[in-house]
């Protein structure tokens, strides 16, 4: 579900639904955000609802792994990410989930995947007696009927922070709209009785992988042309090498994905993320569903090859499920370190640059107290 203001996001909706024939555009008159939602919820076909501002991004791997973290806890109303803050104010949120908190705060974003069902139980964004924060409001009412959320551990939202924004208007105004807003606010946070504890990632004990999942494999319109590659590795190390080799193999023409089943820095995932898709496991999904996602992945994204680090967790596993799954399939295994000498010197010249950085602050400081 996705706000569009402009004609040139619109063109674009337009070219990218003659792809897929699930993508259908409606129009409305304008009647304020939370209405605008109500009404794409009440043409939606699927289960499951994804607010996304047309201003705001999300990574390319935040949907399917959104679904799957659904999928995969039924008891769960939401699931959402870490978050981006870019543009004017530019930040990494990520705070643990607090349903005492949230009363008093909302440390959540709109854009989540949301189960429609509870939605539409609650009537919806609409409900809120005047404009107030919509997403806010529907987590409290979400958090009264004790349905909680699964926080996934990945930064998988950039949200757009501009200067002057409706929302930074209306929580600037110190007025009598606002106080009634923030009335609204705490009415439904009162109604609260019971903490609620969410589902928050990573979660990671011994357990061998051996759930399935259950998935449709729908075939695009457009033909995949591209040399598809699956990377498996423990996780996104510093290594200028491999870092080189993706970029490269991106350049020409090869689509690549990578899987990793340890946490990853996230300074490394982003680095990578330019020029491959990642699913970080340990981030979205229970363990015991890891080797059914890595079938998912190789028979949706039609993997053409699978290199496979020594250091994988679960390698044997892996490899016999892939072997038993796809036949004559090609897959390598490679040594994959972590190459600290040229980590070493990035982190020597960011250190320089930063001291550079600050000399000149400094020394533009002096400049001005002398004028």
């Amino acid at each position: 579900m996705m706000e569009v203001h402009g004609t040139g996001e619109k063109e674009f909706l337009e070219k990218i639904s003659k792809i897929d024939d699930r993508i259908k555009i409606y129009e409305k008159e304008n009647e304020g955000l939370a209405k605008g939602r109500d009404y794409a919820i009440s043409k939606a076909t699927t289960h499951y609802i994804l607010p996304l501002d047309s201003d705001d991004l999300i990574v390319d791997t935040y949907i399917e792994s959104a679904y799957w973290s659904l999928r995969t806890n039924k008891d769960a109303a939401w699931t959402y990410s870490n978050s981006v803050g870019f543009g004017i104010y530019k930040y990494l949120w990520n705070v643990k989930f607090d349903s005492n908190i949230m009363k008093k705060e909302n440390i959540l974003t709109a854009t989540a995947l949301i189960r429609k069902d509870k939605i539409l139980e609650l009537n919806g964004y609409g409900v809120a007696k005047r404009y107030v924060n919509e997403d806010w409001h529907l987590w409290l009412r979400m958090l009264q009927k004790g349905y909680f959320p699964i926080q996934m551990n990945f930064y998988g939202f950039w949200y757009r922070r501009c200067g002057t924004s409706l929302l930074t208007d209306i929580n600037n105004k110190k007025n009598k709209e606002n106080e009634l807003r923030l009335r609204d606010i705490k009415e439904e946070a009162d109604k609260i009785k019971n903490e609620v504890q969410a589902k928050i990632y990573p979660i990671q004990g011994n357990i061998i992988p051996k759930k399935d999942l259950d998935w449709e494999n729908k075939e695009l319109k457009k033909e995949l042309k591209k040399y598809r590659i699956l990377y498996i590795l423990p996780w996104i190390k510093f290594n200028n090498e491999y870092y080189k080799k993706i970029a490269n193999l991106e350049h020409k023409d090869y689509d690549i994905t990578i899987i990793t089943l340890q946490s990853s820095k996230y300074i490394d995932r982003q680095r990578i993320e330019e020029y491959a898709s990642v699913f970080d496991l340990t981030t979205f999904i229970d363990q015991e569903y890891w080797l059914s996602f890595i079938k998912y992945i190789i028979e949706t994204r039609r993997i053409n090859k699978v290199y496979i680090a020594d250091d994988v967790i679960y390698k044997k596993e892996i490899l016999n499920e892939i072997n038993e799954n796809f036949s004559e399939f090609n897959i390598e295994e490679f040594e994959y370190k972590q190459d600290e000498i040229a980590m070493k010197k990035e982190i020597d010249k960011f250190k320089k640059s930063k001291k550079i950085h600050n000399r000149v602050i400094r020394k533009i400081k002096r400049i001005f107290k002398k004028n």
